[in-house]
């Protein structure tokens, strides 16, 4: 007959492979042993804890696979319950608030099962945490303009609530991969944030940090996939990657190919614009080539992308600058800098009219909302506007009298700007 300390250590080992296998999405194959481990042999063990934590483990795969897989933001109809998923975690909640105290009588693996309980208790409330930010996400993705500094402090704070927590040597696949996506979520989100305020730096070392966590997880994920697959493994195809996952990276792509635009004179002066055009053609959207294309197809004299520069305390202009530089703040027309032109020319002589359009307080809602057109009779030009975002502003003008209907211009404009937004890219979170 085993000893005490023989069933002990079996019972670690399962644990361990159990939770290994979280860190590449086997969610299955851990329900599995949890589920063949509960019918097997839970009744020899000499712990009064683990028969009953074994369903809760069953419990937790399953549910964790739902989470990844973004299930709990599909359409709720009316024979659902709201949440599934949350009812899911919450009752699971309250079965590891019974388990950590188990009582008197306890032998020595029921110290380590409770201690882990403890720690997968501290876990479930994080991820609970994560769906009611996932869920707000998705909402604000419908709306007009992102709060991306107040989502930023709602993760930063579920990061920083759950950094020290659930840190159990068994449940390191865990941790590490909810360190991962909250790590990776504020890299996004503080990129996003420091580009609405055009500061390159920032986002650059913001969507590096993001890239290379994401680089991390993703090596992680494929060398676990390897080893189960194993012998022959080039004939199997491996089973698609899980939705947030995939979405995460879908986000980064979507912020590389923005920041690329916002910055794209800064980044075009280190290189060739032979280099610089294959770069962009590798965006997940490459702005530039549409930017080009609906230029020469409407015979516009000039597009631009304008930055609000008044009112920025810190701004020191486009690319990188040295930490103790100190620079004047911008004046009058200066105030507004084209930070994306093509052609590459500013028209001097009609800043001032695109200045005092974009500067008037009132029309700031309709540009939010829709595509601001007039005409200069005295200049002969007409103007197209739409803001992007609270300091940056599209600008079309063309040297002749455009029809303040024509829908080509018009749309191309609105969608340029919905989509340099990045709100679909949260819309779309719910899985198709």
């Amino acid at each position: 007959m085993a000893s005490a300390s023989q069933t002990d250590e079996k019972e670690e080992a399962f644990l361990q492979l159990f939770f290994s296998h979280f860190s590449y999405f086997g969610y299955d194959k851990a329900k599995e042993m949890a589920d063949r481990e509960r019918t097997a042999n839970s009744s020899c063990s000499s712990s009064l804890i683990w028969p009953h934590l074994l369903p809760c483990l069953s419990q937790l795969a399953g549910a964790e696979k739902q989470y990844i897989t973004l299930s709990f933001l599909t359409t709720k109809s009316f024979l659902r319950k709201e949440s599934c998923l949350r009812a899911t975690y919450e009752s699971l909640k309250n079965d590891m608030i019974k388990l950590k105290d188990p009582g008197e009588g306890c032998s020595s693996l029921d110290g380590v099962l409770s201690h882990l309980c403890s720690h997968i208790l501290l876990f479930l409330e994080g991820r609970l945490h994560l769906i009611a930010f996932y869920e707000h996400l998705m909402k604000m993705g419908h709306g007009r303009i992102m709060d991306f500094e107040g989502i930023l402090r709602n993760i930063t704070e579920i990061s920083t609530q759950n950094c020290r927590n659930f840190h159990h040597p068994l449940f390191t696949p865990v941790k590490t991969m909810f360190t991962h996506e909250c790590d990776i979520l504020v890299h996004l989100l503080q990129s996003q944030a420091e580009m609405q305020h055009w500061k390159f730096l920032p986002s650059l070392l913001h969507l590096h940090d993001a890239h290379s966590k994401l680089t991390s997880w993703h090596v992680t994920v494929h060398s676990k996939e390897t080893k189960k697959y194993g012998f022959g493994s080039s004939f199997l195809k491996p089973a698609p990657l899980p939705a947030l996952y995939q979405w995460l990276w879908q986000v980064k792509a979507a912020y590389v190919s923005k920041f690329s635009l916002y910055f794209y004179e800064t980044l075009a002066a280190q290189t060739t614009s032979t280099e610089m055009k294959a770069l962009m053609s590798r965006q997940a959207c490459d702005y530039v080539l549409k930017i080009q294309s609906f230029q020469r197809k409407t015979d516009a004299a000039y597009f631009s992308i304008v930055f609000e520069a008044a009112g920025v305390d810190d701004y020191q202009g486009p690319g990188y600058h040295y930490p103790s530089r100190t620079s004047v703040p911008p004046k009058g027309l200066e105030s507004y800098p084209a930070i994306f032109s093509y052609p590459q020319n500013k028209p001097l002589s009609k800043w001032p009219s695109v200045v005092m359009r974009i500067s008037d307080r009132n029309s700031e809602c309709s540009l939010l909302d829709k595509v601001d057109y007039f005409h200069d009779q005295q200049l002969g030009s007409t103007y197209f506007l739409c803001q992007i975002e609270p300091r940056f502003t599209i600008v079309v003008i063309y040297d002749s009298k455009k029809s303040e209907k024509d829908n080509y211009i018009r749309d191309f404009i609105y969608e340029l700007a919905l989509q340099l937004r990045c709100n679909k890219v949260f819309a779309n979170l719910k899985p198709k």
